[in-house]
């Protein structure tokens, strides 16, 4: 299992920590492992905040486990840390990769939230440095497909172009560019003739 370590994220015991948490934060959440039932309790784990969203009015945190990074990942779907510097700042004390492909989708007033003893609050670090590039780039690949779909939709609801709404009236529009009329050769007159 993972550890934690004392990290330099400190949490303000005066606010909610759900208010502050962004993309990039590591939190400490019971995620359910591979086979277990949905009954089981978890051992808790550091999990990596994709996003924020709102679904159905509630704010939820889309949220990608981490993995010792021993091994290679057996796909590139995930965020490596592998420096000290950015492990420590995380909060985690060996290198680590968050897997992408596993993602889950949680409300923050989830109960699988665990609040770490170094912070008082499930946040437990941040990314930073290298890792950070690789976030944005997996949640861009995360985000194509959505926005995607949302610019087709839009697309459909436009206004139509002047172009399109000129269409069906009966009248042309021809261009003409004066030119200065070329006179013919000799030569060429007599090959158009025969």
């Amino acid at each position: 299992m993972l550890h934690t370590s004392t990290s330099s994220f400190i949490a303000d015991p005066g606010t909610d920590w759900r208010n502050h948490l962004s993309h990039g934060d590591v939190v400490m959440f019971r995620f359910p492992g591979a086979g277990q039932a949905a009954t089981a309790n978890p051992a808790p784990r550091p999990c990596l905040v994709l996003d924020i969203e709102v679904t159905a009015g509630r704010r939820c945190a889309v949220l990608a486990p981490a993995f010792p990074a021993r091994r290679p990942a057996g796909h590139g779907r995930a965020v490596s840390i592998t420096r000290r510097a950015e492990y420590r700042a995380a909060g985690l004390d060996r290198p680590t990769r968050f897997a992408i492909k596993a993602r889950l989708l949680v409300p923050l007033a989830h109960d699988g939230f665990f609040a770490s003893e170094t912070t008082g609050t499930p946040v437990i670090g941040r990314l930073d440095g290298a890792a950070v590039e690789q976030m944005h780039a997996e949640c861009a690949r995360l985000h194509a497909p959505r926005d995607i779909r949302s610019d087709r939709a839009h697309a459909r609801e436009r206004p139509p172009l002047r172009r399109e709404r000129l269409r069906g009236r009966d009248f042309t529009v021809e261009r003409r560019h004066p030119r200065r009329p070329i006179p013919m050769s000799q030569v060429s007159a007599a090959r158009s003739r025969s």
